[in-house]
């Protein structure tokens, strides 16, 4: 006769919302860097054993720093000193189970030192006989036009010996989105209530897991498939509920006219009675009563998700794999093949077991019932590196034409009106204005294998456009609505952002500006967050 503890598991029930399901690689946070094999190894190498060698030296600093609000998304691990032992023990393990990447980073950056040292315009044909065994096959030493030598890798070869597939991980915990540790500082650890599951990222048991957000499922079967028993399948039990999510309404659209919901961020699902388009997804896990859209709100299919560039918060593996059973087609740009700060998105995503994947140059077109999504540049953003992986996107749905910036700078107004010769004219605009951001070694740093000096680094960042800027591109497209966006306020993306404005911040009196002056200027504008939903 069953007991009433087994006869729990074998209940429908539902994955509670505050348990995230993270995707780890070598037991951090996988943000689309350690996803792609190079980039990986050179974060491990040249980030995070760093980083965890400075934790357990003085774990009291990384302490103080971390109980500091402003330095929330610094190089400061988050843990307190009782967590030391286990850091030793991720630490000793990352040496052990990485070797192979740590040999490769470090043979990597020994080559580019060798090449920037001593080619000299000549041929390089040389430094072929000079190669360690780790890039054999791997690489190509060449120049630019200017005689500046470089490094490409094959990129493609690399995630063919699945060299890093060993390294990924699925962490289940219960930890609300505000206490989120963030993406890039902090190890995840075990805990009581936590469970750590060894697979490939590609693997198709992480669906059902997913599915069980708004669909219910038996425990006992979920347990199996996991291969759980005695207290870790005891543990796992307790991540689900027989609570259902709150019923959301309005999921699908079967309007006349075309439908902008915003998520938060720089996720907007756009709708037709035909068709659904999904951008740069970021959505909340979590149903609160504050006015946001949340992962349930979210049809059940998503025909289209286009993705517009290879930053963590618009390119999220952690959101992307939790709705793969949902998608039909995933969009991303071209990227600069082989360049070590260009990964490509499509072997990225690959990687996260996508196979329904469309790569679009500048000007390329995808045809969608009633309209088409159009690729175009996107300039800026980037801290100046050479990447080719963003796209900004001209969306045509029943007439109605929607103009996706994402994060341009507006250096140059006279782009946006070369393209506006292709478009002609749009119903609305979506601007990001985050204009102060991160300097080039926030995320870059382990890619360089010379330092930047701190005037070049900070003179180099992760900016959007200011008023200025947004208003030279405005008065080049003349939209009559405007959506400044993308700004990383909402409460779910601290852990991704890193930071929180204050009301005197920068950002925000740059875009209040903006938006005040496009609407001297007779055109509607407004600051999204959190929510909002128009029809057109």
């Amino acid at each position: 006769m069953p007991t009433a503890a087994s006869q729990q598991f074998e209940e429908p029930v539902f994955l509670k919302q505050e348990v995230k399901m993270e995707p780890l690689a070598c037991g951090w946070y996988a943000w689309p860097h350690l996803v792609a094999p190079m980039q990986l190894a050179l974060n491990i190498k040249f980030r995070y054993l760093p980083l965890m060698q400075s934790f357990i030296s003085n774990p009291s600093v990384h302490a103080a720093a971390a109980s500091d609000p402003k330095l929330f998304g610094g190089p400061f691990v988050t843990l307190t000193d009782s967590a030391v032992p286990s850091v030793k023990d991720l630490f000793n393990a990352t040496l052990d189970r990485c070797s192979n990447l740590i040999t490769l980073a470090q043979d990597w950056r020994d080559l580019d030192t060798l090449l920037q040292d001593k080619a000299n315009g000549y041929s390089l044909n040389e430094f072929y006989g000079k190669l360690p065994e780790s890039l054999q096959g791997l690489i190509e030493c060449v120049y630019d036009i200017n005689n500046h030598p470089a490094l490409r890798v094959f990129e493609e070869l690399l995630h063919q010996d699945d060299i890093s597939a060993h390294t990924q991980e699925i962490y289940l915990a219960p930890i609300s989105e505000r206490d989120r540790c963030f993406f890039m500082n902090t190890p995840r650890l075990r805990t009581a209530d936590s469970l750590t599951f060894r697979m490939k990222f590609s693997d198709r048991r992480l669906d059902a897991l997913a599915a069980t957000r708004t669909t219910p499922r038996s425990c006992n079967e979920l347990a199996s498939l996991f291969g759980l028993q005695g207290a870790d399948k005891e543990t796992f039990g307790r991540l689900f509920t027989s609570t259902p999510p709150k019923a959301a309404s309005n999921r699908d659209y079967a309007g006349d006219d075309v439908r902008v919901r915003y998520f938060g961020h720089a996720c907007v699902l756009i709708q037709t009675s035909q068709t659904s388009i999904l951008f740069d997804p970021m959505v909340a896990m979590e149903q609160h009563d504050d006015g946001r859209l949340s992962l349930h709100d979210l049809p059940d299919r998503i025909d289209h998700v286009v993705l517009t560039h290879c930053h963590q918060d618009h390119f999220c593996p952690e959101m992307l794999l939790q709705l793969r059973h949902r998608i039909g087609r995933i969009v991303v740009p071209r990227n600069n093949g082989g360049a070590i700060s260009d990964p490509s998105m499509k072997l990225v995503l690959e990687q996260l077991g996508y196979e329904n994947i469309d790569v679009m140059d500048p000007m390329d077109r995808i045809a969608v019932p009633d309209g088409e999504i159009l690729s175009m540049p996107f300039a800026g953003e980037h801290c100046d590196l050479n990447i080719y992986t963003k796209h900004t996107i001209a969306l045509s749905l029943k007439g109605r034409k929607f103009l996706f910036l994402i994060d341009s700078d507006g250096w140059d107004p006279v782009l946006y009106r070369r393209m506006m010769r292709r478009i002609q004219s749009v119903d609305a605009v979506f601007l990001g204005m985050e204009c102060d951001g991160a300097p080039l070694n926030w995320l870059y740093e382990p890619l360089l294998t010379k330092p930047i000096n701190r005037k070049n680094n900070e003179s180099r960042r992760l900016s959007g456009a200011d008023c200025e800027r947004a208003w030279n591109v405005w008065k080049e497209i003349k939209a009559p609505r405007v959506f400044v966006y993308a700004m990383g306020q909402e409460p779910w993306m601290r852990h991704i952002m890193g930071l929180e404005y204050e009301p005197d911040s920068i950002q925000l009196q740059e875009s209040d500006k903006f938006v005040e002056r496009v609407k001297q200027a007779g055109a509607q504008a407004e600051r999204l967050y959190n929510s909002r939903e128009l029809t057109f």
